[in-house]
């Protein structure tokens, strides 16, 4: 243990491979328990937008908007887009759209964990 006292650099070292790895392996089951649930769910009821949105309360990186975990265990931020639409609909209409994100190791195992705990839940439903 004192060895990590006299040479805090090994210490950051270690700590950031095993994050990368448990990344790794978040992103392998993720992917495995998505791809699983059939049917995967519409966000929030829609018929033409799958995709469960992952509620980090707290942690919750707030540059980031709506992040989903698609069919695919992709995690992505979702970005709704207002436009016009027919007058006798209200006047406007959405588009969604879903760009995949890049997280670093550390934001994504804290997102992977709870996509994980939500998409479990689902599957036992």
């Amino acid at each position: 243990m004192e060895q990590y006292l006299s040479e805090p650099w090994r210490a950051t070292a270690i700590a950031d491979a095993a994050v990368e790895r448990a990344a790794q392996e978040l992103r392998k089951v993720l992917e495995a328990l998505a791809t699983s649930l059939d049917p995967f769910p519409g966000f929030q009821g829609l018929q033409t937008l799958h995709a469960v949105e992952v509620a980090l309360t707290e942690l919750a990186n707030p540059e980031l908007g709506c992040v989903v975990v698609g069919p695919d265990g992709v995690l992505y931020e979702l970005v709704l887009h207002v436009i016009p639409g027919p007058m006798e609909e209200g006047g406007v209409d959405q588009v969604e759209e879903l760009k995949e994100l890049d997280l670093k190791p550390q934001e994504y195992v804290l997102y992977a964990y709870q996509a994980i705990r939500q998409l479990a839940e689902l599957h036992r439903k």
